[in-house]
């Protein structure tokens, strides 16, 4: 497999990071925190240097990238580790638009969404259902408008800021997907932080109203569909752990160089450089799993699923190995909000419970393997 990056992706990933060194360091990060973990000048920079349209086909209103261009805008979010919604709304959002609707309405949403206009979030899980898009207890009952909504979504990603939500429920047809506006009559949303300050909701849904313009893909498709957006959301997942973990061996490596005990730098001790020797194999690991992850997206969906099941396995193992060798060659540092190591603890701690834990990645590869 072919690693090297296109002259354009090499100008994206340098612009991104260009961006983030200069405007995104750990101090503004946690200025965007303490407002509420979400900037719209960031927002409208991103939308502004093409980068919400960036991953998208020209068909569907984009620049003609893909999974790859995503995981490199993953991988430098992750290394500053950004706050701001990206891997919802484009990511997995824009892959359901992309999937789900078509004609004008399509194409009306997905410019809205490449112009930073429109934010997206997916309310397709319930309480402990791990990853089992048909274990939800939201109804959906067809009337001569379309169709009414009862039930509730304990955990929906980007939930506290999203214009629209894609809202699963079962119904006659079987189980599907529908587009909710955040002011549709009958909808209450309670906002909350999760533990790495990103914004998610609990929606309940007391006879919502959809038209039937707003189902998303056909009726009683929403699994096949949400299996498709949530591989490209673990795809790009994979890319932002890299960036993350790649960031904990770097700042990891310089702390020990200059930090001393017992008269000399604690670089100088074997067992760290055993430690950090492992940080940066699994984080190479990680790498080129994600790289696989992101070319099997455009593949057949068992192959597609057993190989972003591969890459996310290793970015799980990698996450955990990286997030808490870092934090504890820092000391009590590492968990300190003075250092950003105790940022990238908690989001690549996350990054391990997102689109499939290790136990639902390890079920389904064995469930391919036939």
């Amino acid at each position: 497999m072919d690693f090297s990056l296109s002259s354009d992706q090499q100008m994206l990933r340098d612009s991104v990071q260009r961006y983030l060194q200069q405007e995104y360091d750990y101090q503004r990060r946690t200025e965007i925190l303490r407002a509420g973990g979400f900037s719209a000048k960031v927002w409208q920079d991103f939308a502004g240097f093409g980068w919400l349209g960036a991953a998208l086909p020209e068909e569907a209103g984009g620049f003609g990238g893909g999974p790859e261009e995503a995981a490199l805008l993953m991988e430098a979010f992750g290394r500053h580790i950004v706050l701001e919604p990206y891997l919802w709304t484009v990511v997995v959002g824009g892959a359901l638009l992309q999937h789900g609707l078509a004609g004008a309405r399509r194409a009306e949403l997905l410019e809205q969404m490449v112009g930073g206009g429109l934010q997206l979030a997916v309310a397709a899980l319930e309480d402990d259902v791990g990853q089992d898009f048909s274990r939800i207890a939201t109804e959906a009952a067809a009337n001569a408008r379309g169709w009414s909504l009862h039930g509730r979504k304990a955990v929906v990603p980007n939930g506290g800021i999203a214009d629209k939500f894609f809202v699963s429920a079962r119904g006659a047809e079987g189980y599907s997907l529908f587009l909710v506006d955040r002011a549709a009559p009958g909808l209450r949303i309670r906002d909350y932080r999760t533990n790495d300050g990103q914004t998610a909701a609990e929606l309940v849904l007391d006879g919502v109203q959809v038209a039937r313009e707003d189902l998303v893909g056909e009726p009683g498709g929403a699994i096949d569909l949400l299996s498709l957006a949530f591989d490209h959301g673990g795809a790009a997942v994979c890319a932002e752990v890299v960036g993350s973990s790649a960031y904990l061996v770097d700042t990891t490596c310089e702390y020990l160089k200059t930090r001393e005990q017992y008269g000399a730098p604690l670089a100088k001790f074997q067992v760290l450089q055993h430690k950090l020797a492992d940080m940066y194999v699994a984080v190479e690991l990680a790498r080129s799993m994600a790289h696989v992850a992101a070319a099997a997206l455009a593949k057949p969906d068992a192959e597609r699923m057993r190989e972003v099941s591969a890459a996310r396995l290793q970015a799980i193992r990698c996450a955990r190995l990286v997030a808490r060798d870092a934090v504890q060659m820092h000391g009590g540092m590492g968990m300190s909000e003075e250092l950003d190591v105790s940022a990238h603890f908690k989001r690549l701690t996350m990054s391990t419970l997102q689109f499939g834990d290790e136990a639902f990645h390890l079920a389904r590869m064995a469930a391919l393997a036939d």
